[in-house]
């Protein structure tokens, strides 16, 4: 240590004597000249503090993302910069049909034949915006439309992929496109008749009394079919919105001879000949009566209308199980086999001109399957095209 001071002294002395000479700014150059050679001769490597270790999530992180991931409707892929899927959810797996997922496997594009999402892979990773789009996922699969969101690229160009099945949604908005036109045309018949006749009776103040009553006759039939159709799209609203049809146990026995008791003098007009066959004792059904009334009538009286003068339609009640099923046997017309696909909904009609003339709106057998739906039973049809139909509804028998 003294050594060391003293070797110190020694050489800020000479410095002094130096800095006497020549002054300290020309002094203190020299050291910077000569500290810049000996650390070109001798450098001196600084080490950078190593980065710090990764370490991997803990188990229950991981099964906390995998819980995600599987309950996520949507499909989502995680892929790295080589296109490679390392992780997807079964969502994604079904909608892209992908098999192998991890460092190993080969890239998705190897894997999925779909070149609109290519194309947006690249353009994602080419331009870092985040690309949307919308297309079939094959060009033969007509019933699948899948939403892509491919996001921008991350700092390690990993990628993901958010897919999104939108064949039901345009389904849906199908129908409501359908629905609308169909109400549309529904309004506008018998509103136009009414109009016709209002028109020509205003026009023509001296027209006879027989001819206005006849007018008259023929504004309140169309005025009745407007009710009709209102009241049915009431309640066809009322079990959209998921209203309660149950309610205290009803005997079905009951209300499908009351309703069939009903319906004879309408039978014998269009010369049908109605049977019924119902067991003597209750068969309970938790559900309103009305509700249980709108089942049976509208499903014999559709079954009346459309069977020809001298044939025949037998209404029957049989319990199978737990389950009580009321069917509707008609002769003679019967269903194609794609008319039996549709004919429950709403304001499908086999024969339109026929159905107009008969005053159905078109709703009845929807009302029917919604409210049996409703009430966790199911509804049906086998028939044969030219020998008739058996029109069924299951419901399930209330424990009392």
């Amino acid at each position: 240590m003294a050594s060391a001071q003293t070797a110190a002294g020694i050489a800020f002395s000479a410095l002094g004597l130096l800095a006497a000479s020549i002054g300290w700014p020309l002094v203190a150059f020299a050291c910077a000249l000569c500290a810049g050679f000996c650390f070109a001769r001798h450098p001196v490597e600084l080490e950078s503090p190593p980065p710090p270790a990764v370490e991997p999530p803990p188990p229950w992180e991981r099964a906390a993302l995998d819980g995600v991931l599987t309950a996520l409707a949507d499909g989502v892929v995680v892929l790295d910069a080589s296109d490679r899927a390392l992780c997807a959810n079964a969502g994604a797996r079904s909608l892209l049909g992908l098999r192998l997922t991890g460092q190993d496997a080969p890239s998705l594009m190897e894997q999925v034949d779909w070149p609109q999402l290519e194309t947006a892979l690249f353009e994602a990773r080419r331009s870092r915006v985040a690309q949307v789009f919308e297309a079939a996922r094959s060009a033969g699969d007509q019933g699948q439309l899948v939403a892509v969101a491919v996001s921008v690229p991350g700092k390690d160009g990993s990628v993901v992929i958010v897919l999104r099945d939108q064949s039901r949604l345009r389904q849906l908005e199908s129908l409501r496109r359908d629905f609308v036109a169909n109400v549309s045309h529904e309004l506008k018949t018998p509103l136009a008749a009414i109009q016709g006749f209002v028109e020509t009776m205003i026009d023509d103040p001296e027209m006879p009394d027989g001819t206005r009553a006849r007018f008259l006759e023929r504004m309140h039939r169309q005025v009745q079919r407007l009710a009709t159709l209102v009241t049915d799209l009431l309640t066809l609203s009322r079990l959209d919105e998921g209203a309660a049809q149950h309610g205290e146990p009803c005997d079905l026995s009951s209300v499908a001879r009351e309703v069939v008791r009903d319906l004879m003098a309408f039978a014998e007009q269009r010369g049908v000949s109605l049977r019924i066959d119902v067991p003597t004792n209750p068969i309970w059904i938790a559900a309103e009566r009305e509700a249980l009334r709108q089942v049976v009538s509208n499903l014999t009286d559709n079954a009346i209308k459309y069977t020809p003068r001298s044939g025949s339609v037998a209404a029957r009640l049989v319990v199978d199980g737990e389950q009580a099923q009321f069917l509707v046997v008609d002769t003679v017309i019967g269903l194609a086999e794609e008319d039996q696909e549709r004919v429950f909904e709403r304001f499908y009609r086999v024969d339109k001109a026929r159905s107009r003339e008969l005053g159905g709106t078109g709703l009845g057998l929807s009302i029917v399957k919604n409210t049996v739906q409703g009430l966790g039973g199911s509804v049906g049809v086998t028939s044969r095209l030219g020998y008739g139909s058996t029109f069924w509804a299951r419901l399930p028998i209330a424990k009392r």
